[in-house]
């Protein structure tokens, strides 16, 4: 059953994303990490998000959105764990769709950025789907500009980084992990930082910085075939 829809998921579905042949510095960028009871977008739930925009290539820090959402199931103890929210931290949080209303408002308009985006794409599919909204296609990886940007330096792809390793290579402060809006505003400097470091070389579209993944991809089917 469709749940009703709250302003924020409604300025989502109205509200275009920029062209991708725009330079990134001109786009409005959002960088977006989600705490979750499980992996599987099927079964488990949101339970903390945080979203930092990105305008201008810079962070816009009085902007930043962040809160709890109160699941529907009981968490288990590896969960908490991993990212210290306790059942009490979320008793009196509002439950899915009103909690991450503020979410969808905040990426409205915006290019989504993740580190590992396939954590969070299909939770945030999800999550707009139960409130009759399409996801936008468009969401850039930095684990993937960080492996680009390793190309170039190295000529390899390099390994795939924890979003800590690839701060700590960045000379970024690394903030801390496992927390929505740390990891949030860590995923936005490097973003910044990748951008910034891969446009020496040629410019950097919004459709470039999106498509990271498959120039990633064919850069390995290039390396497997040299």
């Amino acid at each position: 059953m469709r749940r009703p829809r709250g302003d924020g998921a409604e300025v989502y579905r109205t509200r275009d994303v920029p062209n991708a042949g725009l330079d990134w510095r001109e786009a409005p960028f959002c960088a977006v990490d989600l705490e979750l009871t499980g992996l599987n977008a099927k079964r488990d739930e949101i339970i903390s998000f945080a979203a930092v925009p990105v305008e201008g290539g810079r962070v816009q820090l009085g902007e930043i959105v962040a809160g709890y959402v109160r699941p529907g199931r009981e968490m288990g103890e590896a969960a908490i764990r991993i990212h210290g929210i306790r059942p009490a931290d979320l008793e009196r949080a509002p439950k899915a769709p009103e909690a991450l209303d503020p979410l969808f408002g905040a990426l409205a308009g915006r290019i989504a950025i993740a580190h590992v985006a396939d954590v969070e794409r299909p939770f945030l599919k999800r999550a707009l789907r139960e409130v009759g909204v399409r996801m936008h296609r468009q969401i850039i990886d930095t684990q993937q500009l960080g492996m680009l940007w390793n190309y170039e330096r190295e000529g390899s792809l390099g390994p795939a980084r924890e979003l800590a390793a690839l701060a700590d290579s960045l000379s970024l402060p690394v903030h801390r992990m496992h927390d929505a809006a740390t990891d949030a505003l860590t995923t936005a400097q490097a973003f910044i930082a990748l951008a910034t470091l891969l446009s020496k070389s040629e410019p950097q579209t919004v459709g470039r910085l999106c498509g990271a993944d498959r120039r990633v991809a064919a850069l390995r089917v290039f390396a497997a075939h040299g």
